[in-house]
């Protein structure tokens, strides 16, 4: 691993470039701050590796803590949830799809009320993934807060992101991203969620496993 695509935040990033990564991102409040505390007390042990501890042994680190905010997540369905506003939804989906095959390849992405999941592979020449994400907020906040008619913090500051390990971790990701809207009791069938999108090369496979649940 190289060290100039690993940094802290007040949570750890490692964005090598031309990777496959999943990736969460919320709303500014969605998740009560008794919960994040929490979550940074039990990653503050991560911080105080010692300098000599291998990035390998860090990034797995860091997935038990993505892990762990995914669960927190998925439980904590909570305010705001502008993105139920099918215009905000809408120009946070069409700002994910303007840089498809551009700075990325977006494999699959899943708007809900208070957050999104994406499943991207970054591609050469793009910037590392944390400029495109900045991007890509600052553009849907400052829009999304036009159409909410408010002003002030949009997204929550920090997204949390993930590597695959493998094949099988990715099309586990891919089911956990699409699946999201079925568990939260909205639809019945991932495919009739407005806000789901999924790459053409994968949607026939995973239109044909919805069609036998």
């Amino acid at each position: 691993m190289d060290e100039k695509y690993f940094y802290n935040r007040k949570l750890p990033h490692w964005q090598p470039a031309e990777e496959f990564f999943f990736i969460t991102y919320r709303l500014a409040g969605s998740l009560p701050i008794e919960v994040i505390n929490s979550l940074k007390e039990n990653y503050t042990y991560q911080k105080s590796l010692p300098d000599n501890q291998s990035l390998e042994k860090r990034e797995e680190l860091r997935q038990e803590y993505f892990e762990a905010f995914e669960n927190e997540l998925e439980k904590n369905l909570n305010e705001p949830h502008w993105l139920k506003n099918e215009r905000v939804a809408k120009i946070v989906m069409d700002s994910l799809l303007f840089n498809n095959n551009k700075h990325y390849i977006l494999w699959c992405a899943c708007i809900m009320s208070n957050h999104a999941h994406i499943l991207l592979l970054t591609i050469k020449g793009s910037p590392l993934l944390n400029v495109i994400l900045q991007n890509h907020k600052k553009f849907t906040a400052v829009q999304g807060n036009k159409v909410l008619g408010r002003s002030g913090p949009f997204w929550a500051e920090e997204s949390y992101d993930t590597i695959f390990r493998n094949n099988a971790h990715f099309f586990r990701a891919v089911n956990y991203c699409i699946q999201n809207p079925v568990k939260a009791g909205i639809v019945e069938k991932w495919s009739d969620w407005k806000w789901t999108y999924i790459h053409p090369e994968l949607e026939k496979e995973f239109r044909l496993e919805n069609t036998k649940s």
